[in-house]
């Protein structure tokens, strides 16, 4: 069981799955939409890096700010990109105007890049209305806003005049701004799919559910997925394998909303299946 009283500690085999699910998932948008970074797969040499650099504390057990971690640690493996600076925050009379969140030197074409990163997971509770009619487990987190946000102010970060002074601080005079936006989308069976132009129509996708519908679902077996572990299934074990029956006691008792993998055993380690997120009627 996680406390959140304390930082938690991840080995290294857990940051070398959880970037091998980041890297292979592929992101919510069609690569033209935020000009993406490419996150090549991790080499042997680079996965031994990792694990000679040790375990990651973070204090944090937002899933954003893990996700952001991982992405400071690929880059720092990275034999392409070196990082210049992280979290650099753009003032105006000691007033935070907003935040880099990665100058990295692409070491290939000798060029500075500005990376905005994201991970998001949606439900996708009115698919007619298309990224508008997605959002997170907040209603005001809606997919369509995410994107807007990325693209006409993170990204644009670097082209005011305050956003342009802070960079040469740092030795930045010119460089290339590139989004990232990971996650899945979750659809509901009964409402359907959509279509749209920026979405990447091969996005990892999930299901949601009300809870009142969990009798109609498969017979499992399950994994109940806690913060910040959302992306491998590295940190469960069959300890943590639950059945159907047991999952309904589980909404039975708390009336919060559940992310779960449906899964399978293989040579002793879990296998997943699908996804599934279970919401309060």
């Amino acid at each position: 069981m996680i406390s959140k009283r304390q930082p938690l500690k991840i080995p290294a085999k857990q940051l070398i799955q959880d970037l091998n699910w980041i890297i292979e998932n592929p992101s919510l948008l069609n690569f033209e939409v935020l000009n993406e970074i490419e996150l090549t797969p991790l080499s042997d040499a680079q996965e031994l890096r990792v694990i000679q650099l040790g375990s990651l504390e973070i204090k944090s057990y937002k899933l954003g700010f893990y996700f952001e971690e991982l992405i400071r640690l690929w880059i720092q493996i990275s034999e392409k990109y070196t990082l210049k600076a992280a979290n650099l925050q753009v003032q105006n009379n000691q007033k935070t105007l907003g935040e880099f969140d990665f100058i990295v030197e692409n070491l290939e074409a000798q060029k500075f890049e500005h990376w905005e990163v994201s991970i998001k997971f949606y439900l996708c509770h009115k698919p007619q209305l298309e990224l508008e009619g997605c959002w997170g487990t907040q209603l005001k987190d809606v997919f369509q806003g995410k994107v807007s946000k990325l693209k006409n102010q993170q990204l644009q970060l670097g082209k005011s005049q305050n956003g342009i002074k802070t960079l040469k601080e740092i030795g930045v005079k010119s460089f290339v701004s590139r989004g990232l936006l990971k996650g899945m989308l979750f659809y509901n069976e009964q409402l359907g799919q959509f279509e749209n132009d920026q979405l990447n129509l091969f996005s990892t996708k999930g299901i949601w559910m009300y809870h009142s519908a969990w009798g109609n679902t498969s017979e499992g077996p399950f994994v109940v997925l806690k913060k910040p572990f959302l992306f491998s299934l590295n940190s469960y074990s069959k300890e943590d394998i639950l059945s159907k029956k047991e999952i309904q006691r589980l909404i039975e008792k708390n009336e919060s909303p559940l992310m779960l993998a449906q899964v399978d055993e293989n040579e002793g380690a879990l296998v997943e299946l699908s996804r599934l997120w279970l919401l309060p009627d």
